[in-house]
């Protein structure tokens, strides 16, 4: 039951955090998601969800340079608040916000070749969209198998540097046309509105925080996983603000045109002819793959670990030879199909992009809201408590409370049964296993050994002065 201990450098760290953060994939998707609600204040709530990314990922590096995880934010919840409920609770509600979104990010490859098949005059036969979806669903679960140094060092470090070159090349064309202040304003758009855009983008910057689950895996992992996350938060999270401003600002159609296109972007490449068109396509793509393949490796590891804690059937603990979980794996892309299934089928391919999305918001900041607020407790807790592990991570709580309750304020049916069926889910794992262990209880020392949070904390005391 063990992971490949101290194989990442801060290389393959920044690419597990740029993975999630897809600020290509981003643009196209939640970006693209978040214009249905924002207009062209989209520009505004992504601004507004970078300076609020910034402070999560403040937040969250209170814990990193602190503690090391080998399963995700669940650790650091525990660590803060002792509480295997919580744990166990915030364990789960990222599970099913990672498969939700990979579930989104696979209607969004569809959609994207879809669209660009039609733009080059080509109708989609039935099959592309079995074969898209299918496609994103397969290849990131198959792929999270290999070894993970090659495939974060490689296939998506490289990949996540060509998104950034595009998005800037974007907001480079951008400046050519008039600039407009007004897109950085909210300008007549609603509270709920403001806010659904605002979740959608925030999910997507702070994916940066996806580092954190390579604890095990990363050498000197205080420092690499810290590092990564700041590197891929400037950097792609910078490319997603621009390239939205250059999204909204190339547009030649009005603005309820705009609202109303599946996939923008697409439309505007190929102004400049199909190979560009054909370029960005295959770039966004990728990126949406590479996203998959972050949240898939970070599902994975909750599981495995939660089997590890006793709080998940011993049988999501096995490796492959290679190190990588591979049961887990394979459960959470069965459970991303699920979601493809029943969302597709309920609501049409492109409600189901729209709703599923704000659905993955609602779950990935409510587990942050219980790793906001224990900030201040562990740091109590260490004896290190400061105005800055203070007040930082408690504002950025805050945006995630104001982001998750304007959500809940008008949900669809869709969502109202998602959200209770999903919970039911929790609350009956709970019962039946997740109670009986220690959710959240492992966390890694400086030399990659795992250990209990008590013995950790003993250490941590004697370590750092009062």
């Amino acid at each position: 039951m063990k992971l490949s201990r101290g194989v990442i450098s801060l290389k393959e760290a920044y690419g597990q955090a740029m993975a999630v953060t897809a600020p290509l994939g981003s643009v196209v998707s939640t970006s693209t998601a978040a214009i249905l609600y924002a207009g062209h204040s989209v520009v505004f709530t992504t601004l507004l969800a970078l300076l609020g990314s910034a402070l999560w990922i403040y937040t969250l590096t209170s814990y990193t340079r602190r503690v090391a995880s080998p399963g995700g934010y669940y650790t650091f919840g525990y660590s803060a608040w002792r509480n295997k409920t919580v744990s166990f609770f915030e364990a789960l509600t990222e599970v099913f916000a990672y498969s939700l979104l990979n579930a989104v990010n696979a209607i969004t490859l569809y959609l994207l070749v879809s669209i660009g098949l039609q733009v080059i005059g080509i109708s989609p036969p039935w099959w592309v969209e079995v074969l898209a979806i299918g496609l994103g669903l397969a290849y990131p679960t198959l792929i999270s198998l290999t070894d993970i140094k090659k495939l974060l060092g490689y296939v998506v470090t490289i990949s996540a540097s060509a998104e950034v070159v595009l998005l800037l090349a974007l907001f480079i064309l951008s400046l050519s046309k008039p600039f407009h202040p007004e897109y950085f304003t909210p300008d007549g758009v609603s509270g709920s509105n403001i806010a659904q855009a605002f979740v959608l983008s925030m999910v997507s910057i702070s994916g940066a925080g996806a580092a954190s689950y390579l604890g095990e895996e990363a050498k000197k992992p205080f420092k690499t996983i810290t590092q990564g996350m700041w590197l891929s938060l400037v950097i792609g999270g910078i490319a997603m603000f621009l390239g939205t401003y250059a999204l909204v600002a190339l547009w030649n159609g009005s603005l309820s045109a705009l609202a109303n296109s599946p996939q923008p972007l697409i439309y505007e490449m190929f102004q400049y002819g199909k190979i560009p068109m054909i370029i960005a396509l295959v770039l966004a793509a990728n990126s949406l793959l590479a996203s998959n393949i972050g949240t898939t490796l970070g599902s994975a590891r909750i599981l495995f670990n939660l089997a590890r804690e006793k709080s998940a059937p011993m049988l999501l603990a096995k490796t492959a030879k290679n190190g990588e979980p591979l049961v887990a794996t394979m459960m959470i892309g069965g459970l991303s199909t699920l979601v493809v299934v029943v969302s597709v089928l309920g609501l049409g391919i492109s409600n189901a992009f729209a709703v599923v999305s704000v659905i993955t918001g609602i779950f990935w900041l409510t587990g942050r809201i219980v790793d906001g607020f224990g900030v201040p407790v562990f740091y109590y807790r260490i004896g290190q408590l400061s105005w800055n592990t203070l007040f930082i991570p408690l504002i950025a709580t805050a945006l995630n409370v104001w982001g998750v309750g304007e959500s809940l304020s008008s949900p669809d049916l869709f969502t109202i049964y998602t959200l209770v069926a999903i919970l039911l889910v929790i609350g009956a794992w709970y019962f039946l296993m997740g109670r009986k262990g220690r959710p959240g209880s492992l966390v890694v020392d400086e030399n990659n050994q795992v250990i209990t949070i008590e013995e950790y904390m003993e250490r941590l005391k004697k370590k750092i002065p009062s």
